[in-house]
């Protein structure tokens, strides 16, 4: 197996380049999908089979040089996710995400496939790049927190509702 390497694009880096020169960051904004697998190459402008692009619904600062992003690719359209593309706010492609004969996921016509991305920044210029969210934030990245949370919520209530139940047993015996 391919180790997966995703490639910024040259288009992407100038554009990056460009706004911290004028002091602003280059915003990323969609995350794309497409159904062709190869292997991306930096003078790429576009994904070569885009089937779906749609905002970036969640993020996080995972590192210094690392963010986590959220996209919920939803919809009767159902194609096998073999490329992967992250766009600025200008539409330009920043990175592409592809293995050769690799298929990454799987867009069924009959659910949503909401997926998380890790993406590497520190090929990029430093704090040059930024997210910018949809306007339907799904919160997708604590999810998993929420549901450690809710588990040690009832575990608490349990022992706190057994503990009454034995005050008040002793209550009713030396009461």
């Amino acid at each position: 197996m391919t180790t997966p390497v995703v490639q910024y694009t040259k288009a992407g880096l100038a554009e990056l380049i460009s706004a911290k020169n004028q002091g602003i960051k280059g915003a990323i904004k969609w995350i794309a999908a497409g159904s062709r697998s190869y292997t991306p190459s930096a003078g790429q402008t576009r994904l070569y089979d885009e089937k779906q692009r749609e905002p970036v619904s969640d993020w996080e600062d995972i590192s210094p040089t690392q963010i986590r992003m959220a996209a919920a690719f939803k919809g009767n359209k159902e194609y096998e996710v073999r490329e992967v593309g992250f766009f600025l706010e200008s539409g330009t492609l920043l990175a592409v995400y592809s293995v050769p004969g690799e298929l990454l996921a799987y867009k069924s016509a009959n659910a949503s496939w909401l997926q998380k991305f890790t993406l590497d920044i520190s090929p990029l210029p430093t704090n040059s790049v930024m997210v910018e969210l949809g306007t339907e934030n799904l919160n997708l990245l604590i999810t998993e927190e929420l549901a450690t949370l809710a588990a040690a919520n009832v575990s608490n209530m349990a022992r706190h509702v057994g503990l009454l139940f034995r005050v008040m047993d002793l209550e009713n015996h030396h009461g």
